[in-house]
């Protein structure tokens, strides 16, 4: 927050006072366990207008000692800083001394002014999306977010998931937006978090599409939990095909092939069918079905694809590709001494010397070197 939104120039000639009562905090010991709140102390705070209270919320040893008084839990002093840090709650979250009045407001405050709090930052989701990139706003969300969490009734939580519902999709590409809502799945339960997994469930192509929104994705998938995290999972599986062909969403696909769940590899391997091939030749989709390689009950899957195809060598020569072959001659002779001879035939009923050379050459050293014999063409 710009500090001469709040400087002292702007304070009106006659509040003196103001200065006066930050210089008197400012020779006084800062004791939180003891706090000095002499009759001539709070009588120069109630004195002040709410503009001088702002003042004295963004100062820091105004900021410390305003917290103190809220210690006293006295209505008419927590009333006073409230109806100051009202006018501006987005600015006051989001300054360095304001936020540490913010987190005592809020826990200091009457249910009504919660209320009042919580209505009105949900109300404007400019600001609250500004204030989420600010590491001191982002950290005010979170108070309030565990502060209303435990606060009947059930009404404020759902004012606040629903904003971050309509901003999930502009969150989920910054790191202080993710982080805000993986507090929320954190601290809420699942019930209270739906408004939330139903973005997610909106917005997953669009996020996992994004440069920081596939780390973002990945992440929330791994907090996720009940039965939203298998819709989103699903939902990822299907719509695979698009995902592996983005530099980002390609991510978060291998995210779900390496979370090892056999129903949502086999989707995602459906998904793909008859795609393996030209996605072996994509810097992005490559790494994808390296990654079903990995599992031998989808090795399958790919070698019939390239069995296939007629591009099996252009394959091979490919820059991406070569690595997919090799991986695939490696897992196949592992698991399936079949599925590996069966895919070097195919390879050798082309024009297998043009591997001797470029990116080919590995995979061409890998059957001449491994020592299976291959049957002539024909056998099969």
């Amino acid at each position: 927050m710009d500090k001469s939104t709040f400087s002292v120039s702007q304070v009106t000639p006659s509040s003196a006072s103001v200065k006066n009562l930050s210089l008197s905090f400012s020779n006084l010991e800062i004791n939180y366990g003891a706090p000095n709140t002499n009759e001539s102390t709070i009588a120069s705070l109630m004195s002040l207008n709410k503009h001088e209270i702002l003042f004295l919320i963004t100062e820091e040893i105004g900021s410390q000692y305003l917290q103190q008084f809220m210690s006293l839990m006295d209505s008419t002093i927590v009333d006073r800083i409230f109806y100051a840090l009202f006018i501006r709650v987005f600015e006051v979250m989001s300054d360095q001394f304001g936020r540490h009045v913010f987190a005592k407001l809020i826990k200091s405050c009457s249910h009504d002014q919660l209320q009042l709090i919580t209505l009105k930052i949900t109300s404007r989701d400019d600001l609250l999306f500004k204030a989420s990139l600010n590491k001191h706003g982002s950290s005010s969300i979170k108070q309030l977010i565990r502060v209303i969490s435990k606060s009947p009734p059930p009404q404020l939580i759902d004012l606040i998931t629903s904003a971050l519902k309509r901003l999930f999709k502009h969150m989920m590409i910054t790191k202080s937006g993710l982080s805000i809502l993986l507090h929320c799945l954190e601290t809420l339960t699942n019930h209270q978090n739906d408004n939330i997994y139903l973005a997610a469930l909106e917005d997953f192509d669009r996020v996992s599409c994004r440069e920081q929104g596939c780390i973002s994705m990945n992440n929330f998938i791994d907090e996720m939990s009940g039965t939203r995290r298998k819709q989103l999972l699903y939902l990822i599986s299907i719509n695979s095909a698009s995902l592996s062909n983005d530099p980002y969403g390609n991510f978060v696909v291998q995210h779900v092939i390496e979370l090892e769940n056999p129903e949502f590899i086999e989707l995602i391997c459906f998904a793909l069918k008859g795609q393996l091939v030209d996605l072996s030749m994509l810097k992005e989709g490559s790494h994808v079905v390296e990654k079903i390689l990995k599992f031998e009950n989808f090795i399958g899957h790919v070698v019939f694809d390239f069995l296939n195809s007629d591009r099996i060598l252009q394959v091979a020569n490919d820059r991406y590709g070569n690595y997919v072959i090799q991986k695939a001659l490696k897992e196949s002779l592992r698991v399936d001494r079949y599925l590996f001879q069966s895919l070097v035939m195919k390879l050798k009923q082309e024009d297998f010397d043009s591997l001797r050379f470029g990116y080919g050459k590995n995979v061409f050293k890998f059957i001449t070197g491994c020592g299976v014999p291959i049957p002539q063409p024909g056998f099969f």
